[in-house]
């Protein structure tokens, strides 16, 4: 244990390659790419590691423990590990929390005492008081952590107190993420403190996490941010906040939200249960990971049929061996029964159906028999964790993901806002090579089949639509992009540049064929052929063409936020003037596409016959 104060974890990211660090060797900090590094901030950001690491086995050995004692084994390597891990974390924060606040803050941070963010201390303290709350029920173990521990609990007590304080009143901000952990470690250094014989601080936390997804969570269930992991994030703090609360006594309001943020999740998913990481967030990292199984395990309580079960498989295929087996400890977290359904209303039988989130303004096109999906961003930004990606379309299989929303690296990397919060690393539209506006997408019409959306504002002097159609073969796409003021133009080369990006993730492959181009999208990140794909994979087939001159062009360029450094094969489509249809139809496993034929008018584009390779065609009219 190291006994020195944390910093901030997104400061453990190589500045080089864009990558987060791996362990630290000796006094380096290194990157998978050979980078050494030293000193801070990269010392204090491993501290934040070891420091949650320590928090995590402490609760690991102690729920190891009562699980044991349940069973009969009596064993106390565990709990005896377990209190000494936390009496000499005790002794850490007695000593630095005497020094008070934290100087590593930065300006915008909430401070903390033995972190730099109090977010950080609450996440933490979240970990460590639950470890002591099941220490508490050995009868050996609850004298032996002693007045220190209870300095420990009073003393974080205080900082998340304070820290609510500054946020909630002084800065009136009740809906932010921040909010969720804070009341969620008062309720969890409360239920600590009482089971060491402590009273309470006679707060109404839980009643405080039962106002904040009142307040942060919309009528389609996600967390206001529209981001995938912040609603996690949040959705975790509450579950973890609600540890023996009896599901049935849980308001009808809250029981009703916390069941949508769970249906959003599942309803999210791809079909091998992988989450599209949309906006901010983490693509592939092991603690996600983690997160993400302890509220599928945790969901699984309080819904005696929860939805999560494709998303939780998903989770632990990603993990490995990298799982340490403590979500499945925490079991009997809820003082009562399971609820009887997570939804308002019965789950349809068979495939799931396509899906509209109103109110983050995400449509889900799925083919029929949910083997491959289409996600459509046109909702609101979403604050400082959106992206500029409006109309940006991504697309996920069954064990692959060709096109996905990329994540970004830890946010100290310059890349973050460097490149994965931009329009350039998005597949969608962007004018004269400049980012997109923050911006509000509208949905104008949706089905189970099709999703039809325009972003007026997201591009200054430029209309935007995209109309997507499933059908049982491919999925037909159809952008539109159209200067409004042609007149007003003051480029003289004859129009405005418009490109609409590709951004896969896998190995991409272009051919022209005339004035259209085939794509080809691998089966697997990897693209080697010598390694199986996942079960299920297929190869994406791509067939595109526009209604004016255009340019393909194929540039390597960057992949997924998980590694930033890995080249993949990018392609930028592009159309000078003052108007431009760019039509795609994408099938998955088979080339079913032969030729594509567009139908223009005095209007524009008015139809689209798709012809296939059995020599069938199907002619699709064109939204006005």
């Amino acid at each position: 244990m190291q006994h020195a104060r944390g910093g901030w974890w997104h400061d453990y990211v190589c500045p080089t390659h864009g990558t987060e660090l791996e362990p630290r060797s000796g006094d380096a900090y290194p990157c998978r790419y050979g980078c050494r590094l030293t000193g801070e901030p990269f010392a204090s950001a491993w501290t934040v590691y070891t420091h949650q690491a320590g928090a995590r086995r402490a609760r690991l050995l102690a729920h190891r423990h009562t699980s044991a004692r349940a069973r009969g084994v009596v064993d106390t390597a565990d709990r005896d590990e377990a209190v000494r891990v936390v009496r000499e974390f005790a002794e850490v924060y007695a000593d630095i929390a005497a020094a008070g606040w934290s100087t590593q803050s930065e300006p915008w941070m909430l401070r903390g005492k033995l972190f730099a963010q109090a977010l950080t201390e609450a996440i933490w303290a979240v970990q460590l008081a639950d470890a002591v709350a099941e220490l508490a029920t050995d009868d050996a173990a609850r004298p032996a952590l002693g007045a220190p521990v209870v300095s420990l609990l009073t003393g974080l007590l205080a900082t998340i107190t304070s820290a609510r304080q500054t946020l909630v009143v002084h800065k009136n901000d009740p809906t932010s993420n921040y909010v969720a952990w804070i009341d969620a470690a008062g309720t969890t250094l409360n239920r600590a403190l009482v089971a060491l014989g402590h009273a309470d601080d006679g707060q109404n936390w839980v009643g405080r996490t039962i106002e904040h997804a009142r307040l942060a969570i919309g009528a389609d269930g996600w967390e206001w941010e529209g981001s995938t992991y912040y609603h996690l994030f949040v959705l975790r703090a509450y579950l973890l906040a609600l540890r023996g609360t009896e599901p049935a006594a849980l308001p009808a309001d809250a029981a009703e939200r916390l069941a949508d943020m769970v249906r959003v999740l599942a309803d999210l998913a791809a079909p091998d249960g992988t989450l599209p990481m949309l906006h901010d967030g983490p693509y592939d990292r092991v603690p996600a990971h983690l997160e993400v199984l302890e509220v599928c395990v945790l969901a699984g309580q309080l819904w005696a049929d929860s939805p999560l079960d494709a998303v939780e498989a998903a989770t632990r295929r990603s993990l490995g061996t990298a799982h340490d087996g403590l979500e499945d400890l925490l079991t009997g977290w809820f003082g009562g029964p399971a609820l009887l359904a997570p939804t308002r209303e019965a789950v349809p039988a068979g495939p799931r159906p396509s899906v509209l989130f109103a109110n983050a303004g995400y449509a889900v096109l799925r083919d029929p028999g949910d083997t491959w999906q289409a996600v459509l961003d046109a909702g609101p930004h979403g604050g400082s964790h959106g992206h500029l990606d409006k109309l940006g379309l991504y697309l996920y299989g069954t064990g692959v993901a060709w096109q996905p929303a990329p994540g970004v690296p830890p946010y100290a990397s310059t890349l973050r806002r460097g490149y994965y919060a931009r329009t350039l690393a998005h597949p969608t539209v962007r004018v004269d090579d400049l980012d997109q506006l923050p911006a509000t997408g509208q949905v104008e019409d949706f089905s189970a089949t099709r999703v039809v959306a325009s972003a007026g504002d997201a591009i200054a002097g430029v209309s935007l639509r995209r109309e997507l159609v499933m059908t049982d073969d491919y999925l037909l796409d159809i952008v539109h992009a159209v200067v409004d003021d042609p007149t007003g133009d003051t480029d003289t080369t004859g129009g405005r540049r418009m490109t609409l990006a590709l951004r896969p993730a896998v190995p991409l492959t272009i051919t022209a064929e005339g004035s259209a181009w085939r794509t080809s999208w691998a089966a697997s990140r990897h693209g080697d052929p010598t390694r199986r794909p996942a079960p299920g994979a297929a190869e994406l087939h791509g067939f595109h063409r526009a209604t004016a001159p255009a340019v393909l062009l194929a540039a390597p360029g960057r992949g997924p936020s998980d590694d930033p450094a890995r080249s993949l094969t990018n392609a930028d489509w592009t159309v000078t003037g003052h108007e431009a249809w760019f039509v795609s139809v994408y099938s998955p496993g088979t080339a079913v596409v032969r030729d594509v034929v567009l139908h223009s008018g005095a209007a524009g584009l008015t139809a689209v016959t798709v012809l296939r390779a059995d020599e069938c065609s199907t002619v699709h009219e064109v939204t006005r």
